[in-house]
Parts: structure tokens; C-alpha cells; sequence
């Protein structure tokens, strides 16, 4: 039966290959489903910052938007892929009811309005990405729009099926990095101009934790580098991440923090009310 079923996919790729068609990576179908519990949510949280159900990246969003008679995208509850701020807090405060996981890529979700008759009804409607999940995963352009107009036109041109796609190729390459590192020949010395790569990087992104979204302007020591891929001299900056040194930890469970620089970080989280946010 296995030799019958390679036969068949080696006929098929020769037919592609005489029509000059490409080969498209296989992309299993993941059936939308709601999230009701705090476990169900947390499951999806991945060490790579993405939230990831079957080994693929998915999005979740709030079904209940019944608060008033309108609907309005930009005021309404919005489409999380990362495990960003806004998660963790809803987490800790176990505020994840009605939740839903889907991966469709035709920009309409489904949610809960209110109707003419003030009962509940189900609508499929286009929602916005969440601006926090945007800068978590780097997402192209968003860290260095020009200002607000900038940001939220990268928000309003979002499209599902090039997200999932910029998504995909994340976790690969975490999923790379964390399988391949201790058998890879990567290079354990940093490029030459590492320094004022590092320095540019963090001013860009105004000292400020891609991970956590703690600001330390005022202490950059406490900010690390991250490379995605592991390799030190690709610095791409789609392959670097600025990291308080408590989410750095968490990447690399080897990386010790010290009691100080720990204590500085969550002091500072606290103070911009980042506290329910753990590190």
C-alpha cells in the first residue's frame, strides 16, 4: 500500500515538473474551534513566542463583541498570534471565556453582535491584528513605520493568508534553532560591527523588550540581542529580537539571570503597569 501511494506522489511531481509548476510545502487543515478554558489558551502558548496548535501557527480573537449596538474594527476586540502583553495579562486575570482558534485566511471571523432585536447574533466580520502581537513577532515594517499613520496602515493592509505565511516561516526557523543548534556549523563569533548593529537595533526599537514590551532606556545593559536562527553573524534584522535579559532567559534555559538585574526588570515592569506580566 506505501509503495502504491509513492508511486503515485512521484507521477504527480513529474507532471509538475513537466508543466514548470512549483512545489507548495503541505499545510494540514486545522478546523476553528472555541476556547472556553484557561488551559485550552495556554496550550497554544509555544516557547517561540507564537501561539501554535498542531505544529502550526494559529490565531485567536474574542467571539463576544455584544458590548453596544455597533460594531467597529478598530474599537473592537482584536486577532492575537503571539503570546504578547495583552495575553498575559488576560491570562493572569483568567479572562479568556469565548475565546476562538482559527486559521482562516479570508479575513472574516466569526463573532457574536448584537441585533436590531438587542438578542445576540453570529456574523462573519473582519477584524484588526492586535498592534502588540505585530511588534512581538517583528512583523515586516510594523517596528519601523513613520509614526501612527504608518503603524496603523500595516494594521488596516494585515491579511490573514500572508500573515499565517510569515508566521509559518517564524517557527520554522525557531523550530530549526532549537532542534538543529547543537549539530549545526554556525559561527559562535559575532560579526565585527556586532556593536553598532546592537546598539541601532535596540535605539529602534526604543529599548524596549519585543517580548514583554518593558521600556529600559534608562538601564539598556538589561537588554539583550536575541538571533533567531542561532547563528551569530546573521544579522538580518528579521532575525534579531531585543530581549529583557528575564525573557532572553526563557529562550535559553541555561542563561542565568542575576538576582539584581531581575529585580531591576520587574521593578520597571511594575512601574509602567506591566505587572502581571511574568518573567
Amino acid at each position: 500500500m506505501q509503495d502504491g501511494v509513492s508511486d503515485v506522489i512521484r507521477r504527480l511531481d513529474a507532471i509538475r515538473q513537466r508543466v514548470g509548476g512549483r512545489r507548495v510545502e503541505f499545510v494540514p487543515v486545522i478546523e476553528d474551534g472555541d476556547l472556553s478554558t484557561l488551559g485550552e489558551v495556554e496550550d497554544l502558548f509555544h516557547p517561540s513566542g507564537l501561539l501554535i496548535y498542531l505544529q502550526n501557527p494559529v490565531f485567536i480573537y474574542i467571539r463576544d463583541h455584544t458590548v453596544g449596538t455597533f460594531f467597529d474594527t478598530n474599537d473592537r476586540h482584536k486577532i492575537h498570534f503571539s503570546v504578547c502583553p495583552t495575553l498575559r495579562m488576560m491570562r493572569n486575570h483568567g479572562r479568556f471565556e469565548r475565546y476562538r482558534r482559527t486559521t482562516r485566511i479570508d479575513d472574516l471571523y466569526l463573532v457574536d453582535i448584537y441585533a436590531q432585536s438587542g438578542r445576540a447574533v453570529e456574523k462573519e466580520l473582519p477584524l484588526h491584528p492586535c498592534k502588540h502581537c505585530l511588534r512581538v513577532v517583528n512583523y515586516p515594517r510594523f517596528s519601523t513605520a513613520n509614526g501612527w499613520e504608518g503603524r496603523q496602515r500595516i494594521v488596516e493592509e494585515f491579511r490573514a493568508r500572508d500573515a499565517l505565511d510569515f508566521l509559518r516561516e517564524k517557527f520554522k526557523a525557531f523550530d530549526s534553532q532549537t532542534t538543529d543548534l547543537k549539530t549545526a556549523d554556525l559561527s559562535s563569533d559575532y560579526s565585527s560591527d556586532w556593536p553598532v548593529i546592537s546598539r541601532r537595533y535596540r535605539e529602534l526599537r526604543r529599548f524596549t523588550c519585543e517580548q514583554c514590551d518593558v521600556q529600559l532606556n534608562d538601564t539598556p545593559r538589561l537588554l539583550d540581542m536575541h538571533h533567531i536562527d542561532g547563528d551569530k553573524r546573521n544579522d538580518r534584522d528579521d532575525n534579531l529580537r531585543c530581549l529583557c535579559k528575564l525573557c532572553h532567559a526563557r529562550m535559553h534555559p541555561h542563561y542565568n539571570v542575576s538576582g539584581q538585574h531581575r529585580t531591576l526588570i520587574i521593578d520597571a515592569r511594575r512601574k509602567q503597569g506591566l505587572s502581571d506580566i511574568d518573567g
